[in-house]
């Protein structure tokens, strides 16, 4: 199990995506995105969502409490 900010970077290259494209998508400015997989801030509760939805998994896996599954 990992944290949050090794999930959200695993989860967004496991997509292909790049900070800029995981920003646009959620409709913040790429230096949150950087904040984030640095763990100097926490994402939004609406934008772990939105992630959970982009990326096909729980809300829990994008926070790191449970593993990053194999098809993610």
């Amino acid at each position: 199990m990992s944290n949050y900010k090794d999930s959200i970077r695993a989860l967004r290259k496991a997509n292909n995506m790049t900070q800029d494209e995981l920003a646009a998508r959620l409709g913040v400015k790429p230096p949150a995105i950087s904040k984030w997989e640095k763990g100097l801030t926490y994402p939004k509760m609406e934008n772990v969502l939105k992630m959970s939805e982009i990326f096909g998994v729980s809300m829990s896996v994008v926070m790191g409490m449970e593993p990053i599954p194999e098809t993610a």
